[in-house]
């Protein structure tokens, strides 16, 4: 149960859960609407009062606003006053630690958006053709798309560069991916990682014979988040 479907069960009886728990009914009713940030304590308490219990487990952060309010502070293709809300979270949150260099940033961005990690991710074992086929498969769905990672940063760097190659794309939910290679079911099995964008990942992207590339920015971000971190090094090795 989601921490929101907890609340929803809560107001339904909430002279009862107010009273067995020990949070106001006013408090209940703020934490529903959601102008009040409930306590872990508070939220274990009205768990408990509907007979369940809270189970706190960290992961990994896998937080594409991080990226996005670090191309906001470095990079010229992103509007410098963003309004979205979780961009400046990110903002006042790397003011806070006192990160405001554009290498910490691309590093610690990488890190925060956790491609690998992202229940979203599809998982590609490329056939042969498999980077040729992408210009057709997304003209076929009319929906933007960009390459990063291994493939981009070989064109860039003008030698093999081994490691995953990501496509970030528009939101899709009928892609049908099998033309590209075999779905497999982690990274380190995987050629080719695809990406719903969510943010600013395809904003700067550029065409080179017939296929889309990322932003500069946003592939050093990305190689720091598939940890190429040589290859990160080498494009950024301008910015000392």
């Amino acid at each position: 149960m989601k921490i929101d479907e907890l609340i929803a069960l809560a107001a339904e009886q909430p002279t009862r859960i107010s009273r067995r728990s020990g949070v106001s009914r006013s408090t209940l009713k703020r934490v529903g609407d959601g102008t009040s940030e409930p306590t872990l304590s508070t939220l274990r308490e009205v768990a408990l009062a509907l007979g369940l219990d809270i189970k706190v487990a960290a992961h990994h952060a896998c937080d594409p606003f991080a990226a996005a309010a670090a191309r906001t502070l470095i990079d010229a293709s992103v509007p410098e006053n963003p309004h979205n809300q979780e961009i400046l979270a990110w903002l006042h949150r790397f003011e806070r630690w006192n990160i405001n260099d554009p290498l910490t940033l691309v590093s610690e961005a990488g890190t925060l958006q956790g491609i690998t990690h992202r229940q979203d991710a599809q998982f590609v074992k490329l056939n042969p053709r498999g980077i040729a086929e992408l210009p057709e498969l997304f003209q076929q769905h009319k929906t933007k798309w960009a390459l990063s990672g291994a493939a981009a940063a070989t064109v860039i760097m003008g030698q093999i560069v081994l490691g995953n190659s990501i496509v970030w794309h528009e939101p899709a939910h009928d892609l049908d991916v099998s033309a590209l290679g075999t779905i497999v079911d982690v990274a380190e099995d995987a050629d080719l990682i695809l990406l719903p964008a969510t943010v600013t990942e395809l904003v700067g992207s550029y065409t080179q014979d017939r296929l889309n590339f990322v932003a500069p920015v946003q592939l050093v971000i990305d190689l720091h988040s598939l940890h190429m971190f040589e290859e990160a090094d080498y494009l950024t090795s301008g910015w000392r």
